[in-house]
């Protein structure tokens, strides 16, 4: 398996050098360059980026004045009118605007939305739907249908759902934690189908966690490891994770018929849990990372998209290699 995978890599290394150069890989130029798979920290930079269309950048430039000036537009209520008294170094408040603004304001309105016509926010949502359900890099992925259920979400739009947080900060967040814990992201989608015993929708979870992660930060739980990371999306990111591989774990302890008040009991417990001790949620997103350390599944994150249908591959444990 180790060598099959090696050979793979080294394939899909090459599409992407190729692709990088030329737009699109050669075997599929014919499909649409703006649903080729993208790594996370590209999908970042290119949200980041201005060179958007006129009407986005028009909203960025209002947005990032508001910040700016510290009186965000509509944020007057919830967790994030807190993040402007967050004792962070100055030099990442740029990062703290940031995450303010591919989030919602406390009317629910996402500050920068969602955009299909986007080429960056269109990869970055095909390339979580690829990821999770292993299909080709480059396959079109429509921006509505029945489609986004089968990863969790609700209704034909994941916008319905992870608009109502912050569609692009919802999707990073989704990206980062396929492309950096893969076994763990594995594992939890694969339990999440049916015929599992306990099939719960994964994006939904997804969402949870993100906003434990936001509402963690608005309360100043991150600062200090904002502060030794020098990254405050890397933080909201671990923190993510960390809520999750607590979640799943919790959720795998009970029995197999679980009740719908059951779970939110249990969604109160991560909450309290996750404010009260962030340092034990960053310890369980670093277990989490390290257990994907594995060369023999390593992944490349612009490249194949994760093979989630062998559960056995993934519970066993590595075997050692005789030399």
């Amino acid at each position: 398996m180790g060598e099959n995978l090696t050979a793979l890599e080294q394939e899909f290394e090459a599409v992407t050098a190729e692709r990088d150069s030329h737009g699109v890989s050669g075997p599929a130029k014919e499909r649409p360059a703006r649903f080729a798979a993208i790594r996370y920290e590209t999908a970042l930079a290119g949200i980041r980026n201005p060179d958007v269309p006129e009407g986005h950048k028009a909203n960025w430039r209002r947005y990032q004045k508001a910040l700016k000036d510290n009186h965000p537009h509509d944020a007057s209520s919830g967790c994030f009118a807190s993040w402007f008294e967050a004792l962070i170094p100055k030099k990442l408040w740029d990062d703290r605007d940031f995450v303010f603004c591919i989030t919602t304001n406390a009317s629910g309105r996402e500050h920068v939305e969602f955009d299909w016509e986007n080429e960056t926010h269109a990869r970055l949502a095909a390339t979580v739907y690829k990821r999770l359900r292993n299909k080709p890099p480059h396959a079109p992925v429509p921006a509505c249908g029945d489609h986004w259920a089968e990863i969790g979400f609700q209704g034909a739009s994941f916008v319905s759902d992870a608009g109502r947080l912050g569609s692009l900060f919802v999707l990073l967040q989704m990206l980062h934690f396929i492309n950096h814990s893969p076994k763990l992201a594995a594992r939890t989608y694969m339990e999440s189908q049916p015929p599992s015993p306990r099939p719960f929708s994964w994006a939904l979870w997804s969402i949870f966690c993100s906003t434990r992660a936001l509402e963690a930060f608005g309360r100043k739980k991150l600062n200090r490891h904002i502060a030794k990371t020098k990254d405050v999306m890397l933080a909201l990111n671990e923190f993510h994770i960390g809520v999750f591989a607590e979640l799943f774990e919790r959720w795998a302890e009970k029995d197999a018929r679980v009740e719908m008040h059951d779970f939110n009991a249990l969604k109160k417990e991560l909450t309290t849990w996750s404010l009260s001790k962030p340092d034990a949620v960053f310890k369980r997103a670093k277990l989490a990372q390290l257990d994907s350390h594995d060369k023999r599944e390593a992944v490349i994150t612009d490249g194949p998209p994760l093979v989630f249908t062998n559960m056995e591959e993934i519970k066993a444990k590595p075997k050692k290699t005789e030399e």
